[in-house]
């Protein structure tokens, strides 16, 4: 007798509590579950401007800020010191902080080893001089390849400790000023064909009135398409044509 009462016991104790295998989740792990989901499904794109900061830089933080993007600033030193309100203006609203150097002019950045680093360290003073911040992230004038061969880039990446950054979509609206509707089916086609391979679109665009014209189109449609818009950090593995990591 006692035995079969035991059994009752336990097979009344399961019964209670088997519906709450059942019940809904807190809000808490629902609100964690579905984060977790939205960041695994998201669309990551980067953004990024050379050249500035210049006199329509003001615009064109306003047409980021209509669409609530954030961007990477890669900023030539003497435009930082003349524009010092849009270089302020790009680093309190929290976009990406980048280096271009101070001329911009091939002969004279990559003629030797040291000349390239020595001007990423100006621009880097004149930042930290107009805003008082300093960054890690540089991008050669014209690209990396093919000046910044490896000797110059132990001087600039190995001793210099900075972290070079090229793209891998090109908008070419440095080109086609004129034709929008170029530079925009530039962009979007190459976003596509990357994102086709698994790889993260790192967008060329610069610091133009011309850009100015296309920008809107653009964020609104990558937009719709669900990309969200991240800024390069020295947390983020280096994507260059050299394939240097460091």
């Amino acid at each position: 007798m006692l035995h079969i009462r035991k059994k009752l016991i336990t097979t009344l104790a399961i019964l209670l509590m088997f519906p709450l295998l059942f019940l809904p989740q807190s809000t808490e792990a629902a609100a964690s579950a579905d984060k977790a989901a939205s960041k695994a499904g998201s669309k990551m794109i980067y953004l990024t401007f050379d050249d500035g900061p210049t006199a329509h830089t003001g615009e064109l933080l306003d047409i980021l800020d209509q669409y609530k993007v954030k961007a990477t600033f890669f900023m030539l030193g003497p435009h930082m010191e003349q524009y010092q309100k849009a270089t302020k203006r790009i680093v309190k609203e929290g976009h990406g902080l980048g280096l271009h150097g101070v001329t911009h002019v091939p002969g004279k950045f990559y003629k030797s080893a040291y000349s390239g680093l020595k001007e990423m360290q100006q621009a880097n003073e004149s930042l930290n001089k107009v805003a008082g911040v300093k960054t890690s992230l540089v991008r050669t004038p014209y690209g990396s390849k093919p000046y910044l061969k490896p000797a110059y880039r132990n001087v600039l990446l190995g001793q210099g400790g900075f972290h070079l950054w090229d793209w891998n979509v090109d908008s070419l609206d440095w080109k086609y000023k004129k034709d929008h509707q170029k530079v925009y089916n530039n962009v979007m086609q190459q976003v596509h064909n990357v994102k086709k391979k698994g790889t993260t679109p790192i967008v060329l665009m610069h610091d133009q009135e011309a850009t100015l014209k296309v920008l809107p189109q653009v964020l609104k449609t990558l937009k719709a398409e669900g990309y969200q818009f991240e800024i390069l950090t020295k947390n983020v593995q280096p994507v260059n044509f050299w394939d240097d990591k460091r």
